[in-house]
């Protein structure tokens, strides 16, 4: 459903079940089948961007409103509500709560028998404001059997329901997924509406940006984001590079220039691509921005290097270099992290034990190499070669279980 407004996942949700209004939700120990109600009708949401979402998921008996016909789309949902809106838009099947427990307690244990809730997916109170992370848990396992019953971290949840169009970003910017911010009743509605989508056989549009910011958060690169491969080392990566010095990738950025709505697409706004030392479009090519931390292994004030020319990317294909916009050139004499795409423009000294020196390798390689590239080995080759010479064992590493030709030639 794209983004849904710049703020679609601030607040969070209360459930109400009240006679006066239109909608039923029906649950009883025999029968969890949510009753189809008439279309809802609130003052309240006219124009409001998740209009349709609410209207569908009231229809569907899985939300109501209140008495004086207002569905109050920025209230927020607890935990436990959470709990009843998964197990009616999976149709899990509960209980009544067991004398002297909370009326949650048949939701919860329905759901933990199904293994789309899990033991610790709440931390504290039930009745506290939910988050985006404690929703994507239980959505993705909700709409993906695969996740069920798995130890997995809270950042891959998050990341699968992303990457999954469970959710998106919550702002204007791709790096907004908000995984703290808690969830109000409109949010909801859209989680109920794509989960049911998902069940009966739709397809669901992909943030690809806030994709890559989940997934960058989870393990510090997009490949299975921009190239569905999950077979890179893990970061951040440590590399020798000669008997004086270590690189460290902490993280692999692949950015696609054209795409204004992406991951850090501000910093790639009027940079100048290159291809084979031609000006290049756009559209042409991937942006691979490997960000670094150098290391000094010995104490020798004669030495300084440029840690953006520890190695560079092989291809075989049409590649070249990025020059980001001037502002995001610093010439400080600091060689510290910063926000966003970067370049520090200082060198890294050797006059001092542990010096550290942070900054961003740019590689500009065509879309139609990559392609081909996948076409010949089933994914892409990230091969890398320490700067002195090419194509030999001692020089080349690579970040991914997939090889080219060229492995240890």
């Amino acid at each position: 459903m794209g983004k849904m407004g710049s703020q679609w996942w601030k607040g969070s949700i209360v459930l109400l079940v009240l006679a006066a209004v239109t909608v039923t939700l029906s649950l009883s120990s025999g029968d969890s089948k949510v009753a189809q109600a008439a279309a809802p009708v609130f003052k309240d949401i006219s124009g409001h961007w998740a209009k349709e979402s609410i209207e569908a998921a009231v229809k569907a008996g899985i939300l109501n409103g209140y008495p004086d016909q207002t569905y109050k789309p920025q209230n927020p949902i607890t935990r436990a509500e959470l709990l009843k809106v998964i197990a009616l838009t999976t149709k899990v099947e509960a209980a009544a709560a067991p004398a002297g427990k909370p009326w949650y307690t048949g939701y919860q244990m329905a759901l933990t028998d199904a293994k789309i809730y899990a033991a610790g997916d709440f931390t504290g109170d039930l009745s506290k404001e939910v988050t985006r992370v404690e929703m994507a848990k239980l959505a993705i396992r909700g709409a993906n059997a695969e996740y069920r019953g798995t130890k997995l971290t809270a950042d891959e949840l998050m990341f699968r329901a992303v990457n999954a169009g469970l959710l998106s970003r919550t702002g204007a910017k791709a790096e907004t997924i908000d995984p703290d911010g808690t969830t109000t009743r409109a949010q909801a509605a859209v989680i109920v509406t794509r989960l049911l989508k998902l069940a009966g056989g739709g397809k669901l549009t992909v943030d690809q940006g806030a994709s890559t910011a989940a997934e960058v958060k989870w393990h510090r690169h997009n490949m299975i984001t921009m190239f569905g491969q999950d077979d890179l080392v893990k970061f951040p990566y440590r590399v020798n590079i000669d008997k004086t010095y270590d690189v460290i990738i902490d993280q692999l950025l692949v950015l696609d220039p054209s795409d204004k709505d992406g991951y850090y697409a501000e910093y790639l706004d009027d940079a100048k691509l290159y291809l084979d030392n031609e000006k290049s479009a756009p559209g042409k090519g991937y942006v691979f921005a490997y960000k670094l931390i150098g290391k000094n292994l010995i104490v020798d004030p004669t030495i300084k290097v440029g840690v953006s020319s520890s190695f560079y990317m092989f291809n075989s294909g049409a590649s070249g270099g990025v020059t980001l916009k001037r502002e995001y050139y610093y010439s400080d004499r600091s060689m510290k992290e910063r926000p966003g795409l970067f370049i520090n423009q200082s060198v890294l000294t050797f006059d001092k034990k542990d010096n550290s020196g942070h900054n961003f390798y740019f590689s500009h390689v065509s879309k139609d190499f990559i392609k081909s590239q996948i076409k010949e080995y089933g994914g892409v080759p990230i091969h890398l070669e320490r700067y002195g010479s090419q194509l030999n064992n001692k020089t080349q590493f690579y970040l991914t279980e997939v090889k080219d030709k060229w492995a240890a030639k």
